[in-house]
């Protein structure tokens, strides 16, 4: 339970809202208690009292059914308010729950991330998150108001008979402990399992989904959706297996009332026979007795699924209490050359037994410089980038930006001086407008349209360009549009360092040669970065650095290398 705590104090932000709904549950119940009390006793006084006419004319109708509607008025406005007030607590604790869990995610940063698969980081996401619903809205409220319940309600019996507050009492106890602990030692591990079983299941989905075109063009559909439907069967197996835990706990629950109520019934004729109470409040004690154990009967299904809150707040736990394998400081340092880039002397890799991604690998560009950057597939381009935005830490060496350690900027400033496209293409769903604006939250829509047009989009979104929906992950857009959306918005934002990958990619020939003339008339003066693995435009760039399995091979002007018939860009103009 220990991992509980952390989500129960973030109640605290919203306490006003819980100590509100639990004070309207438990008038909601202590109205459906007197309201159950008062009606056994008013009906069987009433019964009584008609047995002889004086009784009739003598007994007071009026007080106690004014008590009987006072209390139904009350159960209903309280039941009302309790449902309004309880699920307004919860819905902000799940809202903050996500915030402080994206917190948390978010700072971790791609090197710790990587670790786990985007599907299951929604699912803590969403299903984690929704799972806590239980630990305010059906455990600790619950088993709060039931407790105060059951203190009251035997307090009341007091009055009576201290043999039947006991007997009252004991129920009680067995019936809002033992049952609810006996319901959650049985459904612990199968609370545990459905959390991993859903989580799976969602991975498993988001899969198929994802990659249903490469599934069908190979012939492998049947085989993942074989897989889902087996975790499917799995996850139904459980839940058969926890209805049938409710139906047996639910069971307990009817027996331990019954039993109690039957002693109470057989204990007060005895008092009746004594004539220490009354005949009528035979039925007042009987009716309270079942009206009490409302109280206690929701906690063996919120107990039962306990163990699958804490395995939710677990898995929770286990992304939010890492620690960033990144740190930066949080004091701004003073840039003495803005728009200068050094890497020297890198080795990095990915993993301690992975082969190096980068070695022995130096560069350095001065401010304004233009360098295209070539290498196949898998040469570390990259992995370049990775280290500039410190997604990652070289594993030996260092990648000055400014004339300053990367590692010396705060994560804003840092992310002030360098602009970037990556690749593949991150869009969100939203107008062109929203998509444009995370580059430069201030720009008007003159500054939107004129970086549309310097990549050749305005007349390819219509008669309103900026208001252009681009769907999810910009789905509405081809693959060079996407990019070159992508590229506007680099190109916005207003950083001494222009880093591109891939910018051109998608797009014709024209396409390319206009867009690339309009990039390098608009970043004049900017550091600029163009990743590449073909050679279009190399004659616009300053200097040309080639990459090969993570080492730089040669770097030059573009016309020094081309004349050089050895270089390794003097073979790949050749092709």
């Amino acid at each position: 339970m220990q991992v509980l705590r952390p989500f129960i104090r973030l109640m605290q932000r919203h306490l006003k809202w819980v100590l509100l709904g639990m004070l309207c549950g438990l008038l909601t119940l202590l109205a459906s208690i007197g309201l159950l009390t008062l009606s056994g006793w008013f009906i069987s006084a009433t019964a009584l009292a008609g047995v002889t006419l004086a009784g009739a004319q003598a007994f007071n109708y009026f007080t106690p059914g004014a008590g009987v509607r006072g209390f139904a008025i009350l159960r209903t406005a309280g039941r009302y308010f309790e449902r309004i007030t309880t699920h307004e607590a919860t819905f902000r604790l799940l809202a903050q729950l996500r915030t402080w869990f994206y917190t948390r995610l978010e700072a971790l940063g791609p090197a710790h991330l990587q670790r786990y698969r985007a599907a299951d980081l929604l699912n803590r996401l969403v299903a984690d998150v929704d799972a806590l619903d239980n630990l305010y809205l059906r455990v600790l409220a619950p088993t709060l108001i039931a407790a105060l319940v059951g203190i009251l309600g035997s307090l009341f019996l007091l009055l009576f008979s201290v043999p039947v507050a006991m007997i009252v009492a004991a129920g009680l106890l067995v019936a809002g402990a033992g049952v609810p602990l006996l319901a959650n030692c049985l459904g612990r591990r199968l609370g545990r399992r459905q959390v991993e079983l859903t989580a799976a299941l969602r991975v498993d989905l988001i899969g198929l989904v994802q990659g249903l075109a490469d599934l069908k063009i190979y012939g492998g559909t049947d085989r993942v959706v074989a897989q889902v439907q087996k975790t499917e069967r799995r996850l139904y197996s459980i839940q058969r297996r926890m209805a049938l835990l409710s139906g047996f706990t639910t069971g307990l629950m009817t027996l331990v009332s019954g039993v109690a109520a039957v002693l109470v019934l057989m204990l007060g004729v005895v008092l009746v026979q004594q004539h220490m109470i009354e005949p009528a409040q035979l039925a007042l004690l009987v009716f309270c007795t079942l009206a009490l154990f409302e109280a206690v009967a929701p906690l063996p299904l919120a107990y039962q699924y306990l163990g699958k809150t804490v395995a939710a707040a677990e898995r929770l736990q286990e992304v939010a209490a890492a620690r960033p394998e990144i740190e930066f400081p949080e004091t701004e340092t003073h840039i003495p050359i803005p728009g200068s880039l050094t890497f020297d002397q890198i080795f990095f890799r990915y993993a301690p037994d992975a082969s190096w991604a980068l070695q022995e690998f130096s560069l350095r560009l001065e401010p304004g410089e233009r360098v295209l950057v070539l290498g196949h597939t898998g040469s570390g381009k990259s992995t370049l980038l990775n280290l500039l935005a410190r997604f990652h830490e070289p594993t030996k060496g260092r990648v000055l930006l400014g004339g300053v350690a990367v590692d010396q900027y705060t994560e804003a400033q840092l992310r002030e001086q360098v602009s970037t496209l990556s690749q593949p293409v991150e869009l969100f769903a939203g107008s062109v407008a929203d998509n444009l604006r995370l580059g430069s939250a201030l720009a008007d829509d003159e500054h939107l349209l004129a970086a549309l047009a310097a990549v050749s989009l305005v007349s390819e979104l219509g008669a309103a360009p900026l208001e252009y929906q681009v769907g999810e992950s910009g789905s509405r857009l081809s693959g060079g549009q996407r990019k070159r959306l992508a590229l506007a918005r680099a190109m916005l934002r207003p950083a001494p360092v222009l880093w591109l990958d891939e910018p051109t990619e998608g797009l014709d020939a024209a396409t390319e040669a206009e867009v690339m003339q309009n990039l390098f008339d608009q970043c004049a003066g900017r550091t600029l970065v163009v990743i590449s693995h073909h050679l279009q435009m190399a004659d616009h760039f300053d200097r040309v650095a080639m990459l090969d399995s993570g080492r730089l091979v040669e770097q030059g002007s573009p016309a020094v290398l081309a004349a050089d018939p050895q270089s390794r860009f003097s073979e790949l103009r050749m092709l």
